[in-house]
């Protein structure tokens, strides 16, 4: 190893998926910052080093000062201070960002956004319904308390004000307490819950974001109804009597295999209006309940996953602008020279037509001067009269040959433009 390369340990931290937060204690942070150079440490997290020195002074965490780590490299003598205890929270959360190098400007644009999410305290879904909901939540809990279930055992809310919604009743309270803590967590972002025709919107900084909340089903054996059993029995006996006619398994044209019963399980959707369907490619980010977490510890990661989606998306936007842009231009750029092309091409049989013309003259000239020759024409002779209307042919087309004549009827036919002028 250099002596450039300081010999640090190295620091091991998960990395999930993008926008996720990962809960550190005091005491955790403390080590790490102190493992690590804060510029190295930093990029793991997804911050920027001003960024982790602000979570650090927040939690009263000390930091290496200014060429602690030089010190270490050369076997210098360094103080470590001990975390003084301190009477605020002992966790805190940190978002965990994989960046690549690709789009340094969408990177640090996301390593902001995920900076300032980080400066709000941590979402918190009361455990009892709330006296006064966030306005969508209160819309959404009416509406779901009228609406009837489908076949499925749920009730589905698709219409202006409330959330994309489909649960059970089993599952309403607990999907209106999630979605009024997702909406006031949303406002005190500075983002904005708007309504549109299918349901609510969330508005981070102009950009537009579509919010699901959905339960999921579990599949079980279909159980045959009365009605069910009473229409089979009749077709068991009209197929005892002609069995030609019917099939033989009956059952099968007659039940389902399968039923889909709410499983309990919520799961909450984050996707991109303005971007195709197929291929999920509208899809930002999607929670649900898992065998050792809930909806509700994913909050944090959606509502990072909402700041960093943002930004994602209106480079895109800005992407897609700046390439139709482009498009355009092209497009521009080839009728401007698809026209420079024909005006050329004009301009050439243009001069062509006046170089007959000119041959044309010259052949008159030469006519009149062997006629002249041939003999003396008798005034008011018919000789005369073909001579005066020879020189007055030779006449016209000397004048339509003349530099003034070509340039008016160059602009009478447009054969040039200040393309083709160089201006």
């Amino acid at each position: 190893m250099s002596d450039s390369e300081p010999d640090f340990a190295e620091t091991t931290i998960d990395e999930p998926a993008f926008g996720s937060r990962r809960q550190l204690s005091r005491d955790e942070l403390y080590d790490l910052v102190w493992q690590t150079p804060m510029s190295q440490l930093a990029k793991r997290f997804g911050l920027s080093d001003v960024g982790l020195k602000k979570v650090c002074r927040k939690h009263d965490i000390p930091m290496p000062p200014l060429g602690y780590w030089a010190k270490r490299v050369h076997g210098k003598r360094v103080h470590q201070p001990p975390l003084p205890a301190t009477k605020g929270p002992q966790k805190l959360l940190l978002t965990v960002v994989p960046l690549t190098a690709e789009q340094p400007e969408l990177q640090a644009e996301q390593v902001q956004a995920l900076e300032r999410a980080a400066e709000f305290p941590p979402i918190q879904v009361p455990s009892d319904r709330p006296a006064k909901l966030h306005p969508v939540a209160a819309r959404t809990a009416k509406a779901l308390r009228a609406a009837k279930a489908d076949q499925h055992g749920l009730k589905r809310i698709k219409e202006p004000g409330v959330v994309d919604v489909a649960v059970s009743n089993a599952s309403i309270d607990r999907a209106v307490r999630i979605i009024h803590a997702f909406a006031l967590s949303s406002e005190q972002r500075g983002f904005s819950v708007t309504e549109h025709p299918e349901g609510v919107q969330i508005q981070v900084e102009g950009t537009t974001v579509v919010w699901q909340l959905k339960e999921t089903t579990d599949q079980k054996p279909h159980v045959p109804t009365k009605e069910e059993l009473r229409w089979l029995a009749r077709h068991e006996a009209d197929r005892a009597k002609r069995p030609h006619l019917y099939p033989s398994r009956s059952e099968e044209s007659v039940f389902r295999s399968w039923d889909q019963v709410p499983s309990g399980r919520l799961a909450m959707t984050l996707r991109d209006p303005s971007a195709p369907r197929w291929d999920r490619k509208d899809l930002i980010g999607h929670w649900c309940d898992r065998r050792n977490k809930s909806l509700e510890d994913y909050l944090d990661q959606a509502m990072a996953t909402l700041a960093t989606g943002a930004v994602a998306i209106r480079h895109r936007h800005a992407e897609e602008a700046a390439k139709e842009r482009r498009r355009l231009e092209e497009l521009e750029r080839q009728r401007r020279e698809r026209a420079r092309r024909d005006r050329a091409e004009k301009r050439r049989q243009f001069l062509f037509a006046k170089a007959d013309e000119y041959d044309r003259y010259r052949k008159l000239l030469a006519l009149g001067e062997f006629l002249e020759r041939d003999g003396e024409p008798e005034p008011g002779g018919q000789e005369t009269r073909l001579l005066r209307e020879l020189q007055e042919i030779a006449g016209t087309i000397k004048r339509e040959l003349d530099l003034q004549g070509l340039h008016a009827e160059a602009d009478r036919l447009q054969l040039y433009a200040d393309d083709d002028l160089g201006v």
